[in-house]
Order: structure tokens, then C-alpha cells, then sequence
């Protein structure tokens, strides 16, 4: 059963990847928003306001008006990595196994991006992964959004288990539209069309994949860490410092750069910095701050030795990490784990 658009609540997050994949500026921010009534503010990164279901639909009609290009849900649906939805992608990211990871994305879909159902069910040799739009949208609007979140389960399946999804299926519910000739630029799965409904088939035999991190549970804690750190943020902070403070604590840590934060503000990198510098912060200065604490935290959990530390924050030699943990706290990390980091 479809509902009206204003049953949903979706966090602008996802309005502010639809903005990147657009390549807007500031500047260009009102018109993507145009019919909505919100404020271009929700696009900064930081914001966490909810947009109703038909807010969301008219932000994805403005796109579709400003791209020209009639792939605009796959463009849309590449940019929908796990860390696009937040604590979900984390979760997922750090489950046991694959099944687990998809039963996780099923069960806490609903918590992120309301309007769409996942159901799995599992045969002999595979595991049907069926969408269904809650919402009620055109077919236009219904085609890409099964485009993105086809490509929603995909990326989460590659990045758990570290390759392309090739051996998997795609089945879509809409006649081939004419630019099909692009699909395998997205979809590394075969892909069907005319289908009574949208699935994703995946080999039954990948379900018990053990996650190849090797480390969920550290995972998981940077994760849960990362999640307590932003909840200190506060969440309708209009300072330049406390958005880029939030953007990079909902990343991987450690995973972007400068510009990349720039642009998730819709300004260039020497705009970004003229603006901290007049708030009396800087980029590194708060991306410095954020390792510094979260290294203390996990120097204070015994369970983690140095090296698992270091890596967990992104440094792929613990030597760096070490010279690092010394400029931000003026000892070893040795030394701070056994004398005032414990006390």
C-alpha cells in the first residue's frame, strides 16, 4: 500500500549527496530546494533536519531538471556507499557475516530512508533481496529510486566483502529504458528488465562470508565511539567549525580530505578556510582534535593494543600514529595508557 509523501521523515543528508552528485556551489543550492520551503542551510553538512517524503520527491524532480542526464538515479545510486547512512552502514559494515549484514540493512532501513522496504528471502542457492517504494511517486520518480537502492545493496555486499558483486542478479519491474547501454557502467550484476518486481539475487553461497576485516568488534567500537563523540555536538549548530566537526565524525576516520569537506559544503577549499580562520579554528586543527580524543578513548580500553589503535584511526604505520599521539599529548602512548590516561 502506497503513502502520502508527508507519512515519511528522511534525513537531508541524502539531499546533500544528491546536491554533490549535481556538482552545485553555494550559490546553486535555493534551486535544487525549490517547492520544498526549506532553507538552503539543510544542505551544509552537520544538518540534521528531516525532509516528508514529498519533499524528498520534489528535491529528486529539481535534480532530474538541473542534471539534463536520464541515468541521474544510477549517478545518484553510486554515491550511496555504507557511510552515506551513518550508524546503519557502520552496523552493517561490522556484522559477523554477510547474512547478518543484510538482515541488519533490513531491519534498520526503516530508521534512515522510511519509504523503502527490503525483504530477504532465502531459497536453496540464493538469497532474494526485494524492494518495494512505499511512497506514492511516478513511474519516473519509482525508477530512480530502485536504481539507487539496487545500488544501495550492491555497494554494501562489494564492501563487505572486499570485490564486485558479479555473481549476483538484478531484476527491475520497468520496461528497459534507453540508456540501458549504461547499466553495466553501475551494476556489476546481470541485470533484467520487465520484471514483476525489483530484486537483487545474490548466491546463497556468499551468506556465510565471514566479515574480512578481521577486526569487527574494534569496528564497531570505533564506530559506536565516533556516534558518542557527535551526540556532544550539537546537532543545530550554525558555526562553520561545528559542521565540519560533525561531517568528519560521521566518516570513516581519518577517510577524507580538506577538499573533500569543502565540498560537502558546497565552497571551495579556501573559502572553508577563511571561514574557520574567522571563527578561530582551522581544518586540521579540528580534524587533530577529533583523533586526539578518540585515541585517548581507546588507549583507555585496555582491550585494544597500540597497533589496532593506530590502524582504527587510519594510519597504516604506527610509528606515524606514535609521533602523532606525542604532539597531541606530550607522551607516548605507552606512557599515557599506563600513568594519567587510566587515572
Amino acid at each position: 500500500m502506497k503513502e502520502d509523501g508527508d507519512c515519511f521523515f528522511i534525513p537531508s543528508s541524502y539531499s546533500r549527496i544528491v546536491a554533490r552528485v549535481l556538482g552545485l556551489q553555494e550559490r546553486d543550492l535555493p534551486r535544487l530546494l525549490r517547492g520544498t520551503g526549506l532553507p538552503s542551510d539543510i544542505l551544509l553538512a552537520g544538518d540534521e533536519s528531516r525532509l516528508t517524503g514529498r519533499q524528498q520527491l520534489q528535491v529528486l524532480a529539481n535534480a532530474k531538471a538541473m542534471d539534463h542526464s536520464a541515468h541521474f538515479g544510477l549517478r545518484l545510486g553510486q554515491q550511496l556507499q555504507p557511510s552515506a547512512h551513518g550508524p546503519l552502514g557502520y552496523l552493517a559494515l561490522s556484522s559477523p557475516d554477510l547474512r547478518t549484514a543484510l538482515q541488519s540493512l533490513r531491519d534498520f532501513l526503516p530508521l534512515r530512508i522510511p519509504f523503502v522496504q527490503l525483504e530477504l528471502q532465502e531459497r536453496e542457492d540464493r538469497l532474494i533481496c526485494s524492494l518495494e517504494i512505499l511512497l506514492e511517486a511516478s513511474q519516473e520518480e519509482r525508477k530512480m529510486l530502485l536504481e539507487s537502492f539496487v545500488l544501495v545493496i550492491q555497494a554494501l555486499v562489494a564492501s563487505f566483502l572486499g570485490r564486485k558483486l558479479t555473481d549476483a542478479r538484478a531484476r527491475f519491474e520497468f520496461p528497459r529504458p534507453h540508456y540501458h547501454a549504461l547499466y553495466p557502467d553501475y551494476i556489476d550484476a546481470s541485470i533484467d528488465f520487465d520484471c514483476p518486481s525489483s530484486q537483487l539475487l545474490i548466491p546463497a553461497s556468499l551468506l556465510e562470508e565471514l566479515n574480512p576485516s578481521g577486526d569487527a568488534d574494534s569496528y564497531a567500537a570505533a564506530r559506536e565511539m565516533c556516534a558518542s563523540l557527535l551526540a556532544q555536538t550539537p546537532a543545530n549548530a550554525l558555526s562553520m567549525t561545528d559542521r565540519v566537526k560533525r561531517f568528519l565524525l560521521a566518516q570513516p576516520i581519518n577517510s577524507v580530505s580538506e577538499e573533500q569537506v569543502a565540498r560537502s559544503l558546497f565552497v571551495s577549499k579556501r573559502t572553508l578556510a577563511r571561514r574557520l580562520q574567522r571563527e578561530g579554528s582551522g581544518y586540521r586543527r579540528i580534524r587533530d582534535d577529533i583523533l586526539a580524543e578518540m585515541a585517548a578513548r581507546h588507549l583507555r580500553d585496555e582491550r585494544f593494543s597500540v597497533e589496532s589503535i593506530a590502524a582504527l584511526l587510519g594510519y597504516h604505520d604506527s610509528a606515524n600514529f606514535r609521533r602523532a599521539f606525542r604532539r597531541w599529548h606530550g607522551c607516548s602512548p605507552s606512557d599515557f595508557r599506563h600513568g594519567a590516561g587510566l587515572r
